[in-house]
């Protein structure tokens, strides 16, 4: 598949990272040289310098070639106009970085007929996903599938947890378990897709799928009492994730303290937020911390743009009693050596939301929704059964899958459920797969 790529920013260099590893052709476009050249030392990609929205230069990079075009400049004006002549180009797929809520809620924007299929607004996503895992206490990951009637947690498990030093087969009888499906496993830095054989370990990442109403009772069970409600989050930095996260915590009852070093960025905070408390100050400061008071009822989430001082800070509010730390990580290669070190509760890193609307146009037209997590490889992927399939009317037991695949959960019209072995697909179905990275590239071949 060939990808454009119109901005080599921070972004725009690990799309292109990602897609390339995945054996893409990828072309960039940038109007600074500098930028360009230290893409080209790192990233086997196709450079073409200029305006990315100039006709003209969408020509010398051939953009009626794409397959998808995706625009992640800092302008937001730019990055809808080079979908928008990409789409007069004959581009299928466009996909375009938002910035301004604006261009996406205002009724005088109507993304469809300039060329959009999707308005990606990174922040607001990121901030969802952060305000998930607060939500719910003991996670470290969630994200929702099948239109958000099924939900996939991860969570570390506990030293009292009731899954330690057993075979998971041993809880088959446990009507705990009949709307749960195991789906990864992290042991000693190995993942698996957990089996009847697979025991867990104190500190293991176990991920889950299963239905939302019964998401709380079952962490309760595996938790126990170190499952702790949030009574504060405290947020270090106040830009557009920070302010996107803080907006959401004013629509719960959780109490919310902004804390930003720049007086402007702190005073204009101040003015868009109506409950939270908005300090101007370095939150890394232990004074900072002693004043709000923490303790293990309180979270405290760093997403300024310095992620080394994000991991600092964490470990720092750790040290001085939060209960739960959240932190922005750009580096995807951070977040092995951070769990392995068990440093830091959740990483979060914004550019997956991008990467995950791109992959479902890559996968091809039966992945309608795609799940990445943060702390563990593969995805999660929304499948659709159409007319035709070679899966209709066929036994999920009869269904030769590779392993490191299992198919997590279904969706039957409105209704949402685990399947059994007996289960028969049919026309329409939706089924929410896992998929370990080397057998991904199999899904298109199985389900279509």
């Amino acid at each position: 598949m060939r990808l454009l790529i119109i901005g080599a920013g921070r972004t725009g260099k690990k799309l292109a990272s990602k897609f390339c590893s995945m054996e893409h052709d990828v072309i960039m476009i940038d109007n600074n040289a500098n930028v360009l050249t230290n893409i080209d030392s790192e990233v086997d990609v196709l450079l073409v310098e200029g305006n990315g929205s100039a006709p003209d230069i969408l020509e010398n990079a051939e953009v009626a070639k794409a397959d998808v075009v995706v625009a992640v400049t800092s302008k937001d004006e730019v990055n809808l106009m080079a979908c928008h002549y990409a789409r007069r180009a004959g581009v299928c797929r466009t996909i375009a970085r938002i910035s301004d809520m604006s261009y996406i809620n205002s009724p005088l924007v109507d993304l469809e007929k300039l060329g959009i299929d999707r308005a990606v607004n990174h922040n607001e996503e990121c901030a969802q996903e952060i305000l998930n895992v607060l939500c719910l206490p003991g996670t470290i990951e969630v994200t929702n599938l099948l239109g958000g009637r099924i939900t996939a947690v991860g969570f570390k498990l506990p030293s009292a947890s009731p899954l330690l030093d057993k075979p998971l087969e041993q809880f088959k009888e446990d009507k705990r378990f009949l709307n749960v499906r195991f789906i990864g496993l992290v042991h000693e830095d190995k993942l698996e897709i957990p089996r009847g054989k697979s025991c867990f370990s104190e500190g293991d990442d176990v991920y889950v799928v299963l239905i939302p109403a019964e998401t709380a009772s079952f962490l309760d069970w595996v938790m126990g009492e170190q499952r702790q409600n949030l009574r504060k989050v405290i947020i270090a930095g106040g830009s557009d994730l920070g302010l996107s996260l803080a907006k959401l915590l004013e629509e719960t009852s959780i109490k919310t303290v902004l804390i930003e070093d720049d007086r402007i960025q702190a005073e204009y905070a101040s003015e868009l937020l109506n409950k939270c408390l908005v300090i101007n100050a370095d939150a890394s400061k232990s004074a900072m911390f002693k004043e709000l008071g923490t303790d293990l009822e309180t979270a405290f989430v760093a997403v300024t743009g310095d992620e080394e001082m994000n991991i600092v800070s964490c470990i720092h509010a750790k040290q001085l009693g939060a209960g739960f730390t959240v932190a922005r990580i750009d580096k995807q290669e951070y977040a092995p050596i951070i769990g392995k070190l068990r440093l830091i509760d959740c990483i979060i890193n914004p550019y997956l939301a991008l990467i995950r609307t791109i992959l479902q146009f890559v996968h091809g037209e039966n992945v309608v929704d795609v799940g990445l997590f943060h702390r563990i490889s593969g995805e999660l992927l929304e499948i659709a059964i159409k007319a035709g399939s070679k899966k209709v009317s066929v036994r999920l037991s009869e269904t030769n899958l590779p392993k490191g695949m299992i198919i997590a959960a279904v969706r039957r019209g409105n209704e949402a459920f685990i399947p059994t072995g007996e289960f028969v697909f049919r026309e329409n179905d939706r089924l929410a797969v896992y998929c370990l990275p080397n057998v991904v590239n199999k899904l298109k071949s199985i389900f279509k």
